[in-house]
């Protein structure tokens, strides 16, 4: 936690002599712990993305050659746990563009509209509604495919002609 927590590394040799994590040196040297290795992955804008923590229990040493690895890995590790944020959080972003642009569409043609046209009676909806703009393009688009499989349109769906105010 303490590599976390801010320090880049965090190195424990001869981690039975160690009294600086009483709770937890005890418990883990029971276990055949004799060094361990802590390492923090960080990005510039990020900040702290996780730790990497090694563990041995052959050396009570830690070989200078496992922390320049371990440095270079961690900065690997890093970089790949960006990416994937950096997807995971593009992912939605391109459903809620998807389902507007489908949204706009439909009113394109429902009503004969531009694309400006229709794209500012969504922007109006939802400011009317109080109610986000993905959401009303997703009720939208679910009263549409309902009512194109023959059900009735969701109750909870209020939704203004354009013109109406």
């Amino acid at each position: 936690m303490d590599s976390v927590r801010g320090a880049e590394m965090v190195q424990a040799a001869w981690i039975q002599h160690n009294r600086r994590w009483l709770r937890y040196v005890p418990q883990a040297v029971d276990l055949g712990l004799q060094s361990q290795l802590a390492v923090r992955l960080h990005l510039d804008r990020e900040g702290t993305v996780g730790g990497l923590n090694m563990y041995s229990t052959s050396s009570e040493q830690i070989d200078p050659n496992a922390i320049a690895m371990a440095d270079l890995f961690a900065t690997h590790a890093a970089l790949a746990l960006g990416k994937v944020r950096a997807l995971h959080d593009l992912d939605p972003a391109l459903r809620t563009r998807e389902t507007i642009g489908k949204a706009i569409r439909l009113i394109m043609a429902r009503y004969h509209l531009d694309e400006g046209a229709a794209f500012a009676f969504l922007a109006r909806t939802s400011s009317h509604s109080n109610t986000k703009m993905r959401d009303v393009a997703a009720q939208m688009l679910e009263d549409h495919n309902s009512a194109a499989d023959g059900k009735p349109p969701g109750a909870s769906a209020k939704h203004a002609r354009p013109g109406d105010s």
